[in-house]
């Protein structure tokens, strides 16, 4: 059947010839591709066509997924109205192929077939100097509509034409495939401190367009978290509805949501994302182009970012490193656009005036290029200047040496920079035309007019039809889409035809005036907003401070910081209110300022302690302060919460001298409190610094009694308040250990179950973290390794979600333990040495330097082991962090005796040592283990009935836990010690007999 037949399926008819699917007289946009899949189906009704016939008719020669075939059949189920459960047109063979099933006809291609219609109605720009660049990037999207997603950024140097290269380069794709398009631009002024911002607008204006109703399905199935964040895609009740979907986010949840998402809306249309100028990103933003770009999941999805260099390494803009790290493991391209030559601008004149002649362009191009160093929006302005001064005459008119002659360098009065002019162009405006401009440069890059009416003082009316005329000239603005507000105004949208516009216009507004202006349009959209003014916190917070109103700026830079942290993007949350403690800082010393100031710090400790850690410095000054204000204003909620954020960061220093002062100053605050929630965290700060001490029976007593305060219903909400972790969960987590340790490990496994059921119950990140980690722990500690993965393993996953340094750290260094201990040496010692490279905390580093020890012993690295362990008992001792010093000694004897047998008196001291200390401490466990070590010995140097009396006594004491590990142990050495003390010829047995005899099992 050929391209000139005319294939019909009513109500649907395909004409190959022009590639066009037709339902009566509407055009169904198809992909190329999915079109020739259709075809291909269509020319073989009632056939089985299998994937790989098809993969041969549409990607012949083409190396693609076999999933490609699937994902056009469901492009054309969407476009023809066809489901899979009953077909009309497209029937699924499960797992070989399809079969189209209805009837086919053909008639001759006739005079009714239509030409194919262009998406895109606007005229091209005119563009010159880019055709490798733009070829590049086609050939790059080509990779996409096969399944292969890309990230590209785009650099060059304010006007070099980085607009319109992508505007020529989505013109020239829109011809070809049915896509989706989203826009997004950052925003100098504030666009570094709102998450997501470019992001968000792209999103919004896809879900406005007309099919946009999907884009919002999608959105709410995939990314409530987001969607929730565009009121304007929401009806009020679908927005308080989805409020609740913002309870714990972290930025982990975030980029999970939204890669999911555009993967989602990746597969029905190829999806493009223009995030213009990162330059001025804000950090989150360019977390998610990084999360996209490292997905190795086939997407049908592009992303072009434009920047320049200049102001990205002007101001060390963290895009540098992200863009490296991308560019490092062949995440990214980028295309660098150049400065034009004398034949791109000879190339720009012919199709700016194609009726004048080659030698025109030739003789006038070089004398352009010469003033403007090729620079396309200088060159722009430059040849409008010419033209409208009346000094560029057509080839008709004069000779091209004429016009040459005319346009000498020493007698054309052209600006010599690109500022000068914009300057010089906008001289030659309307003084009221002028005026509007510099009222917007306040606004922003893009600008609603009824906050230039604010500024200005005068009617929107005469703003929009300024705005209107100047676009319709093409000068300065372009129209955007009307923009409203919550108070019912709605106005006209327009935008800085480029950024450069908007900050020559700006920088030439007095000192005095823009205050003004700064003043009348943060007056305006705050009114306009009312109790939604939250929405545009980072907005009214910028120009509140350039309106030099303080109080104003320092109250939006607060609520812009709350709005980061409720979209998890510390970085902007910490920015906002380092912004508002700044501006706090210039106001006089009264009550209502420390207040204030109070306030602030107490938001921001949380915020630092995930960035920069519980031990960082900026911790530790802004509880100092913060216990000062307290102490000042005497508030005991307060004072407590900025005297646990001290304890926690002087625990995780490792001074537990000054952490059992603070612990003991929480306990006798919470007398003043009267709030049940902060003695149960004063309870849960005692154990925690006998538990790290090695007082374990103190610390059962004070997580018990904290866990009996603990009420289901009152405390997680006041906790997740004013703490990062639920009470119960960490002192259940806490409990389990330290039963172990005593002796109890099943007990210690049911508290660890319990610590997770309720963590889980919860559905909060941090709680969910540690009681991982707790059960990782605990099963550790019992020896079982398969287990303690499976729990590491978890945990990493919950401490990457949610960016909980510290756990991951903790987690990968116990994965690797588990991983040794199975036999898994080489890579488990490598995930040691990973964790304990990124721990950022004193407190840990006894426990994984003996994790580190043990590690080295089961791979023969004895002398790397026991520097491991002398560094441990450094650090234990430096710091009186006793809770694996018995351990400690045990691995050193150990390791002593696999060096050279004739450490052993060393090594025996050292078994000693820790049956010594653990006996101090009632550790049971680790008594029970030194003194298998010990008897082990003894057995070998003959001492059988010391040996023997010894493990008696200690095994005799336990009640529970036989089936573990380590009471498995010392149940089989007894055994020997027994039948060794009954044998006759006991006393004849050589050393290297009894040597055999009482090897440990695992040997």
């Amino acid at each position: 059947m050929g391209p000139e037949w005319i294939r019909l399926f009513p109500p649907f008819r395909l004409d190959a010839r022009n590639a066009q699917l037709w339902r009566g007289d509407q055009e169904i946009s198809l992909r190329r591709k999915t079109f020739e899949v259709l075809l291909h189906l269509v020319d073989h009704p009632g056939q089985l066509v299998t994937k790989a016939a098809l993969l041969d008719a549409a990607w012949a020669g083409v190396t693609v997924s076999d999933s490609m075939p699937a994902v056009c059949v469901g492009e054309l189920r969407k476009a023809l109205g066809d489901e899979v459960k009953t077909p009309r047109f497209i029937e699924t063979v499960h797992g070989r192929g399809y079969r189209f099933i209805a009837q086919v006809t053909i008639a001759a291609a006739g005079e009714q077939t239509r030409k194919r219609l262009s998406l895109s109605q606007s005229q091209e720009p005119i563009m010159v100097g880019r055709e490798d660049e733009l070829a590049r990037l086609q050939s790059w999207y080509s990779d996409v509509l096969e399944g292969q997603r890309r990230v590209v950024f785009v650099a060059g140097e304010a006007g070099i034409g980085k607009t319109t290269f992508v505007q020529a380069f989505l013109d020239s794709i829109s011809k070809e495939d049915m896509m989706r398009l989203g826009r997004g631009q950052c925003v100098e002024q504030y666009g570094a401190g709102e998450p997501y911002l470019p992001v968000l607008e792209a999103l919004s204006r896809l879900g406005q367009e007309p099919a946009g109703q999907r884009v919002i399905e999608l959105l709410h199935r995939f990314a409530p978290t987001w969607l929730v964040q565009m009121p304007e895609l929401l009806t009020y009740e679908d927005r308080i509805r989805l409020q609740g979907e913002m309870q714990g986010v972290t930025q982990q949840r975030m980029l999970r949501e939204m890669t999911q998402a555009l993967e989602a809306l990746s597969t029905e249309a190829p999806l493009v994302l223009l995030l213009e100028d990162l330059h001025w990103s804000d950090f989150s933003t360019l977390e998610l182009i990084s999360a996209v770009a490292r997905r190795s999941q086939p997407a049908r999805m592009l992303i072009v970012g434009t920047y320049r260099p200049a102001e990205m390494f002007a101001k060390d803009h963290p895009l540098h490193t992200m863009k490296q790290e991308l560019e490092l493991h062949h995440h990214c391209e980028e295309l660098r656009l150049k400065l034009l030559n004398k034949a791109d601008v000879a190339g720009y004149l012919a199709k700016r005036f194609p009726t004048n002649g080659s030698r025109w362009f030739d003789s006038l191009a070089p004398l352009i290029h010469k003033r403007t160093d090729g620079n396309p929006l200088f060159m722009v302005n430059v040849v409008d200047y010419l033209a409208d001064a009346g000094l560029l005459v057509s080839a008709t008119e004069a000779s091209a040496k004429q016009s040459a002659e005319a346009l000498r360098t020493d007698r054309i009065d052209t600006p010599r920079s690109i500022r000068q002019m914009i300057e010089c162009n906008l001289e030659r405006l309307r003084p009221e035309e002028q005026v509007v401009l510099e009222g917007a440069s306040a606004v922003g890059s893009e600008f609603s007019a009824a906050a230039v009416a604010a500024a200005l003082d005068c009617s929107q009316k005469e703003v929009e039809e300024c705005c209107t005329r100047l676009a319709r000239r093409e000068q300065f603005v372009t129209e955007n889409a009307p923009i409203a507000w919550p108070d019912g105004t709605v106005a006209a949208g327009f935008r800085f035809h480029h950024a450069l516009y908007q900050e020559v216009l700006y920088d030439r507004l007095p000192a005095g005036h823009r205050v003004q202006l700064h003043r009348r349009v943060a007056t305006r959209e705050e009114a306009g907003y009312g109790e939604r003014a939250g929405e545009v916190a980072t907005e009214l917070a910028h120009h509140y401070n350039r309106a030099n109103d303080i109080d104003k700026a320092i109250h939006y830079f607060r609520l812009a910081g709350e709005r980061a942290v409720g979209r998890g993007a510390t970085v902007e949350a910490e920015g906002h209110y380092v912004s508002a403690l700044k501006l706090l800082s210039e106001l006089p010393e009264n009550t209502e300022r420390d207040h204030r100031e109070l306030r602030l710090l107490l938001a921001v400790g949380p915020i630092l302690i995930a960035a920069k850690g519980y031990a960082s410095a900026e911790v530790e000054r802004v509880y100092i302060r913060s216990r000062e204000l307290c102490e000042r204003f005497g508030d005991p909620t307060q004072l407590f919460v900025a005297l646990y954020g001290l304890w926690v960061m002087h625990l995780n220093r490792g001074k537990l001298g000054a952490t059992r002062e603070l612990a003991e100053k929480l306990l006798w605050r919470t007398r003043s409190a009267h709030e049940s929630a902060l003695l149960l965290y004063a309870q849960y700060a005692l154990g925690n610094t006998a538990f790290w001490m090695g007082d374990f029976v103190l610390a059962k007593d004070h997580f018990e009694r904290a866990i009996a305060l603990y009420d289901p219903e009152r405390h997680p909400p006041l906790t997740f308040r004013y703490f990062p972790v639920d009470a119960r969960v960490m002192c259940l987590s806490y409990a389990a250990w330290t039963l172990w340790y005593l002796g109890y490990p099943d007990q210690a496994l049911n508290r660890v179950s319990e610590a997770l059921a309720l963590a889980r119950k919860l559905s909060h990140g941090f709680s969910l973290g540690l009681a991982e980690m707790g059960a990782g722990m605990l099963h550790l500690l019992r020896r079982e390794a398969s287990k303690a993965r499976e729990s590491t393993e978890s945990g990493i996953a919950v401490s990457a979600e949610y960016a909980l340094t510290d756990f991951l750290a903790w987690a990968t260094t116990m994965r690797g333990s588990a991983m040794v201990e199975r036999g898994h040496h080489e890579e488990g010692i490598r995930q040691i040495q990973e964790g304990f490279a990124a721990i950022r905390t004193t407190l840990l580093r006894p426990y994984l330097l003996s994790l580190q020890a043990e590690a080295c012993k089961e791979t023969c690295r004895l002398h790397e082991g026991l520097n491991a362990v002398k560094e441990a008992l450094v650090a234990a001792n430096e710091h009186e962090i006793r809770h694996y010093e018995p351990e400690m000694y045990r691995l050193k004897g150990e390791l002593l005796l696999g060096q050279n047998h004739l450490n052993a008196l060393e090594a025996q001291k050292c078994f000693e040592r820790a049956i010594e200390i653990a006996r101090e401490q009632s550790a049971k466990s680790f008594e029970l283990r030194a003194t298998v070590n010990l008897a082990r010995l003894l057995a070998k140097q003959s001492d059988l009935d010391k040996a023997r009396a010894m493990l008696v006594q200690i095994y005799g004491w336990f009640t529970e836990g036989f089936d573990t590990a380590d009471l498995k142990d010392a149940r089989a050495l007894l055994d020997k010690l027994n039948s060794e003390r009954s044998a006759p010829h006991r006393f004849n047995r050589s050393r290297p007999e009894l040597a055999a005899v009482f090897r440990r099992p695992s040997q």
